[in-house]
């Protein structure tokens, strides 16, 4: 990589991998690097699944960015010849007053998104699977699912190379000076000059943008093996997410394993990337005891189920102090755009955020709606 790029991406997981694209069909000579050899188990998109969902609890701007997302993955899998985005729905469980049922009602209403409320007698008639706690209601949106993560990257990368990008793997940036108009990265093997930067670098990203406020803790994410996966099978179960600790979990894959998870749980903070612990039964318990109230027929009770556990990955999640996103132009330097701190709730979002990235590094500003997830609000 001698020659002089338009713009270098650093980290090519979820959002870089699909930020190159992007910037290699605008036509841009593009470098990505990245420490790793996405799709792997280092980061924030381990775990093969993601959810994916436009009545958006979180806040009701993050709407049309998932809209803008959602149509994007429908056109990616047409262009992989194979769906990335697997719309089978999503049911939601909580009391009616819950943060995440009031959540969604509000972007349901904000922005015409169509989800259909179930009281807890109808819900578990629909559902037998799912077992509401006294007062709970459900709310399903039809067109949320889920995205294949491993399959997204792959294509995202492949077909990156295909319009001209240059890819780096195992290539780690290790920081980049600036010279008039030109910005030179150094990486373990070598330089790369561009014009522009954008820094994607998920769990590493806070070592190369010490400005912004990111801390990293650990998940750890959950597979069982139901005694009768056929019950959680696509087409009988949605996706699924209670309130209670923003449990969620996928429908049986093929292998005939459910991935459950809480998504929110005191997460261990990582100060040294390097060493992540292996999942525990500490970790555990607390996916397998809610499982067991809303989906006893999932692995049952404790001490039992955790014989139905078949594995257990990590997950790293780059969080900010509001667990919102951050995307802009670094306060030094106009030339360096970002991304980060998706705060465990990113995936779904990455074709809209390459476009918004593209806009910045390309244009120096973008039309997409992220003004409310500027740095700005951390000054």
């Amino acid at each position: 990589m001698s020659k002089i790029y338009d713009v270098a991406v650093i980290g090519l997981g979820t959002m870089g991998s699909l930020t190159c694209l992007e910037l290699a069909r605008r036509g841009a000579k593009v470098a990505g690097l990245d420490r790793f050899a996405p799709p792997h188990s280092f980061g924030s998109h381990s775990g093969e699944t993601r959810v994916f969902r436009t009545a958006y609890a979180e806040h009701p701007d993050y709407v049309p960015l998932a809209v803008r997302s959602g149509e994007l993955w429908d056109r990616f899998g047409e262009e992989a010849g194979r769906p990335l985005l697997h719309r089978w729905g999503q049911i939601n469980i909580g009391a009616p007053d819950d943060g995440l049922i009031r959540g969604i009602l509000e972007s349901s209403r904000l922005h015409g998104i169509p989800v259909e409320s179930f009281d807890a007698a109808r819900l578990k008639r629909h559902y037998p699977q799912i077992h509401p706690q006294p007062g709970e209601v459900g709310l399903l949106e039809p067109t949320a699912g889920w995205i294949d993560v491993d399959a997204s990257i792959h294509f995202a990368l492949e077909a990156a190379r295909r319009a001209g990008a240059e890819i780096a793997l195992c290539h780690p940036a290790l920081g980049w000076t600036r010279a008039g108009a030109y910005r030179t990265i150094q990486t373990a093997e070598g330089e790369i000059v561009a014009e522009r930067v954008i820094v994607t670098a998920g769990a590493w990203a806070g070592g190369l943008l010490p400005h912004l406020p990111l801390r990293v803790q650990r998940r750890v994410l959950v597979w069982v093996r139901p005694e009768r996966s056929q019950e959680f099978a696509p087409g009988r179960i949605p996706v699924f997410t209670a309130a209670e600790k923003f449990f969620y979990g996928f429908p049986a894959s093929a292998s005939g394993e459910v991935k459950i998870a809480v998504h929110w749980f005191d997460g261990d903070e990582l100060p040294h990337l390097e060493e992540v612990a292996a999942p525990s039964e500490r970790d555990l318990v607390p996916v397998l005891e809610v499982a067991a109230r809303y989906l006893p027929g999932l692995a049952g009770p404790l001490p039992g189920a955790l014989a139905r556990v078949s594995r257990a990955k990590t997950c790293l999640y780059t969080m900010t102090p509001d667990e919102h996103f951050v995307v802009g132009v670094h306060p030094d330097d106009p030339a360096v755009s970002f991304a980060a701190g998706f705060s465990g709730h990113g995936f779904k979002f990455a074709p809209a955020i390459a476009e918004a990235l593209s806009d910045l590094a390309l244009r120096g500003a973008t039309a997409l709606p992220i003004d409310f997830l500027s740095p700005r609000r951390f000054a």
